[in-house]
């Protein structure tokens, strides 16, 4: 409906100018963190058209966990999550992975690190601040290697560019912030 210049919303108002055609709905993914990750899995779970998939730290819930999924997906964690040790939901959704599938740490990260909430937490005072979960990794850094982690995973799996990959591989000098876990 989108390329043809249709709107899905409800009042069926025209689209804005210049959007018709743009997107490629042939090369979706999705993305989440802690409940959005989760949710990226469960959408993908249900929705062929969803080549690709990331969750950020969060438990997984649902069918997905133990019927898995055939399109590349990626987790990543911290670790004070330790997901594929400590988490019940990660391993049996990890057994049935049957493509391409990585699971990368977050180093110094805590569960919001991963968030908006890491930048801000510097401004907090520190009694709260410690009750932020934002680890001891510098903002900057979180925000540039999430930003490029999930940049890399995308343009390898939905855009056909392998030359990203090596930092989904832990290996990236520019981010030493990522670590390999499994995969």
């Amino acid at each position: 409906m989108l390329e043809r210049g249709g709107n899905p919303d409800a009042e069926r108002r025209p689209l804005p100018r210049g959007l018709r055609g743009t997107l490629d709905l042939g090369r979706v993914g999705a993305f989440g963190h802690s409940w959005g990750g989760a949710a990226s899995a469960a959408v993908m779970h249900l929705d062929r058209r969803v080549r690709a998939g990331i969750d950020l730290d969060g438990a997984l819930y649902g069918p997905v966990v133990e019927h898995g999924l055939d399109r590349p997906f990626l987790l990543m964690d911290t670790a004070v999550h330790d997901g594929l040790n400590e988490d019940g939901s990660w391993p049996p959704f990890w057994a049935h992975l049957s493509d391409w599938h990585r699971c990368l740490r977050l180093a110094d990260a805590d569960h919001n690190s991963f968030t908006d909430i890491v930048a801000v937490a510097p401004q907090v005072p520190e009694p709260v601040r410690e009750t932020l979960q934002t680890g001891t990794i510098s903002p900057d850094r979180a925000v540039a290697a999430v930003r490029a982690t999930v940049r890399a995973f995308f343009d390898l799996q939905l855009r056909g560019r392998p030359d990203t990959g090596h930092l989904l591989w832990g290996s990236a000098p520019r981010y030493p912030e990522i670590e390999y876990v499994a995969g």
